[in-house]
């Protein structure tokens, strides 16, 4: 009961300011700062890679102030020339229940002060939130900011008003890659944008990957990435089995693969149970980096890899971004195609209700094809 009488006054709500808001399909004249927001984990802030790189196309002069849940996650972001800086608001953190409390509403009060700060005169909001709540927040803050011009999504059951000059109806994210689906978004506002996510490298971190490869000797031969982790499946408990890693880790090198284990500081435990799962014949020739390198020389290495293989998180996302052969491995029933479907001959991403449900062989077998097809990238680095 109080729960549907909440939502009935959400939808009054935004109803409220999205009144008298009138919309402009035309792109803006010359923003001098633009306002970006995204919410959640590494591969939520990857797939807007692309948005940012057309932004900075149209208006190279213009400032772009990231405003994300956890900045550690958007912060290679500040390698594209237009990225001024990044800026937290943790989203998740208010809801009609913890906004009772005067020292939440003051937080975001707070973050609302610091992006009138910026004063964006533009901005564009990604994020198609999954509670009401936040939505309402989220609509709330594009109201107080006051951006001459702004982008973004309606919920379902709203589509001629709204609180953006431009916005697409979140009934289209349905069964639709986020990329294609920002691509629309901006593209419905004259601004041309690219479907293909990236990651940029510096030469230094491509010589560390260089480095830690060679490193290892003569075992080296076509290094396929294994990201073994994963911070929220890990929390859920859908990670695929370490054992079952060890299985696939024995069947690539069998096949004359060279298995590197990558992963965060966190993850070392289950990357020494996967090498003590493996044969004796077989210890040397898995080389276990597990806690060897920061974000950009993960991301070196699974460039310089014939290939990647992981659970649907972060570093899957990096592998596409990076044009690396991929493999993700995705053992959960709500699997979104938004955030899986690339419509890419070299991804393949396995799903089933269970990551229990998914096999050995299956695996090998999605990589066999995909890796194959692929000529050897670090053969040439290795023998400089």
């Amino acid at each position: 009961m109080m729960s549907a009488l909440k939502q009935r006054l959400l939808r009054w709500l935004m109803q409220r300011m999205a009144a008298g808001v009138n919309s402009r399909a035309s792109k803006p004249d010359a923003p001098r700062r633009i306002a970006l927001w995204q919410f959640g984990g590494l591969g939520d802030m990857l797939l807007v890679t692309p948005v940012v790189l057309a932004l900075q196309q149209v208006w190279a002069d213009a400032e772009i102030h990231i405003w994300c849940s956890h900045p550690q996650f958007a912060d290679f972001l500040r390698r594209f020339p237009s990225v001024k800086a990044v800026h937290p608001l943790p989203i998740f953190d208010f809801d009609t229940r913890t906004l009772l409390r005067r020292d939440v509403r003051r937080r975001l009060c707070v973050i609302r002060d610091e992006m009138r700060v910026v004063a964006p005169d533009m901005l564009v909001n990604l994020h198609i939130p999954a509670l009401l709540d936040w939505w309402a927040v989220q609509w709330w803050l594009v109201g107080q900011v006051n951006a001459s011009h702004a982008l973004g999504f309606n919920p379902r059951f709203m589509d001629k008003e709204s609180v953006y000059d431009v916005a697409l109806n979140s009934s289209e994210r349905d069964g639709i890659h986020y990329t294609t689906l920002y691509c629309r978004l901006l593209e419905k506002a004259g601004i041309p944008c690219g479907e293909h996510s990236q990651f940029p490298l510096t030469e230094a971190e491509r010589e560390k990957a260089v480095a830690l490869l060679a490193k290892s000797g003569d075992a080296i031969a076509r290094p396929v990435c294994l990201h073994i982790g994963g911070r929220r499946l890990k929390m859920e408990g859908r990670m695929w089995p370490v054992e079952r890693f060890a299985a696939l880790a024995e069947q690539l090198i069998a096949a004359g693969f060279s298995p590197v284990l990558i992963g965060v500081q966190e993850e070392c435990d289950m990357g020494a149970a996967l090498c003590t799962s493996l044969h004796s014949s077989s210890v040397d020739e898995c080389i276990n980096l597990i806690g060897c390198t920061q974000m950009g020389e993960m991301a070196a290495l699974i460039e310089l890899a014939d290939g990647f293989i992981g659970h649907d998180s972060g570093p899957f996302h990096i592998a596409v971004a990076v044009d690396t052969p991929s493999v993700a491995i995705c053992g959960r029933a709500d699997a979104e195609a938004e955030y899986l479907k690339y419509e890419r001959d070299d991804v393949v991403v396995l799903t089933a209700d269970s990551p229990d449900l998914i096999a050995v062989d299956e695996v090998f077998s999605a990589a066999a094809g995909v890796f194959k097809l692929y000529k050897n990238h670090a053969s040439a680095e290795l023998a400089e």
